[in-house]
């Protein structure tokens, strides 16, 4: 190496250790965050680019943009960290079939959000009016920015080829090419290649290395992540809005998945159906007889099994006007749908779907789990007033009081959060279920379940 490339290579370094140094100062609950990524220098990154285990430098491509802004070091390395934070190295394998560029990019405003509304002297920067126009067309839809949310907006809004050049380049901070990729995922749009525009392609050539960001990279900063939002909630607690937003997303970020499927079973009760028992007989004895007399076997199977399937069930949906129709719609058909896909029935059931905004509006009985499909055939939401659980919660009383429920195990309240709760407790399990992107971190009662849902949770199973 020559004499200036070793200069450039130290002045890289310095620039990497000062910016660590700056950020810790002024953002001491991230310190394990600041410090997990072992540098390195790179020659295939335009800035930085990271793995979740090392951060890759163009010492360069730092000295250039510390010629811009002084700060725009500590911002660059604060939006890498940001992404391994969110998961979002990981969370590019989850989320198969997306189009690369937009994901990545969905990625990039998510962090650059959080980085604009600090409130630290060490990343502070003025807000473009570009910027500033597109966190608000944003924040009409969601209240939480995800990658995830992000990501299905910028598909919504159809944007023309142009347009989308102007937001890579405003957004674009890091390079994502160490970053995991499902095997089926699709490749970048069309156009957006080195050629067209500066939009270059999303692997640069040489550096994608996907086996890194595997599992053991995911524990590793989903522990990060949830000892630096425990720490930053002591630390921040009556700050800013721009800190209320990083202890919100770090928050969501951080919540449990659940399977839905597996969630729904604990509804399940034991009880007798007439299906053979293969587990009652001793298959050895069966045998013998078979052999012994030819066709007469000594033990018979017993025809009927003690099963452990869902019986009486409750499903309440929020018909207050901030909830959508199409939305209650798909959340009762896939829950029945997962509920049926696993043969949690019994062939008798005692379901009721009620529909609640102020005040019930309407109880669909189900006796019969082959009635499911004909219900949601001509479905029709009712309601559309404001927000009130207790009505639900007091009708489904009465109606364990009547004997119409006589072994109720629990009940799934659909909403966006926004309500008054029940004081006292319920004889049985309830769960809340928030849609993600109305949901605003609505405390529920502490005797309640709280999971949270989005689209794709509606269409794989897993929720948070």
């Amino acid at each position: 190496m020559s004499r200036r490339g070793e200069k450039i290579g130290k002045i890289g370094k310095m620039l990497v250790d000062n910016a660590r140094s700056d950020l810790f100062l002024s953002m001491r609950y991230m310190d394990l965050a600041i410090f997990a990524l072992t540098p390195e220098p790179a020659e295939k990154v335009d800035i930085l680019a990271t793995d979740g285990d090392k951060l890759y430098y163009s010492s360069e491509g730092l000295i250039e943009e510390f010629r811009k802004n002084e700060r725009q070091v500590n911002r660059d390395l604060l939006h890498s960290i940001f992404h391994c934070l969110y998961r979002h190295l990981s969370n590019s394998v989850k989320y198969e079939g997306r189009d690369g560029i937009y994901w990545d990019i969905a990625c990039d405003i998510a962090v650059e959000y959080i980085i604009d509304g600090l409130d630290i002297s060490a990343v502070n920067s003025i807000v473009s009016r570009y910027r500033t126009y597109i966190y608000k067309r944003l924040s009409l839809e969601m209240d939480i920015f995800t990658a995830e949310g992000i990501y299905k907006q910028l598909k919504e809004w159809d944007m023309s080829e142009s347009d989308f050049k102007i937001m890579y380049k405003v957004f674009k901070t890091d390079d994502h090419g160490y970053w995991a990729r499902p095997k089926n995922s699709e490749p970048p749009s069309a156009g957006t290649g080195a050629d067209n525009g500066g939009v270059p392609p999303r692997e640069p050539e040489g550096i994608a290395n996907a086996e890194k960001t595997g599992d053991s990279i995911n524990d590793k900063w989903k522990d990060i992540s949830e000892r630096t939002a425990s720490e930053a909630q002591r630390q921040l607690r009556g700050s800013g809005e721009g800190d209320e937003r990083l202890l919100l997303s770090l928050k969501a970020s951080n919540r449990r998945r659940y399977n839905y499927g597996e969630f729904l079973r604990r509804f399940a009760v034991y009880g007798e159906e007439v299906k053979p028992d293969p587990d009652s007989f001793d298959y050895g004895f069966y045998a013998y007889g078979l052999s012994l007399y030819g066709n007469m076997p000594i033990i018979e199977p017993l025809e009927y099994r003690e099963s452990k399937k869902v019986n009486d069930f409750a499903v309440v949906v929020d018909t207050s006007a901030s909830c959508s129709g199409e939305i209650i719609k798909k959340f009762l058909r896939q829950t029945f749908n997962m509920l049926k896909g696993r043969e949690s029935f019994f062939t008798k059931v005692n379901i009721h779907i009620i529909q609640c905004d102020s005040k019930v509006q309407k109880d669909t009985v189900v006796e019969s789990p082959e009635r499911i499909d004909g219900i949601f055939d001509n479905f029709e939401v009712s309601g559309f007033g404001g927000t009130d659980f207790r009505p639900a919660f007091e009708y489904v009383g009465e109606l364990i009081k009547s004997g119409e429920f006589k072994n109720l195990k629990g009940l799934i309240y659909f909403t966006d959060g926004e309500g008054i709760y029940p004081e006292k407790p319920t004889a049985y399990d309830t769960a809340f279920v928030f849609f993600k992107e109305h949901y605003y971190d609505a405390e529920v009662p502490a005797w309640a379940i709280k999971l949270i849902l989005d689209e794709d949770d509606l269409n794989t199973g897993v929720m948070l």
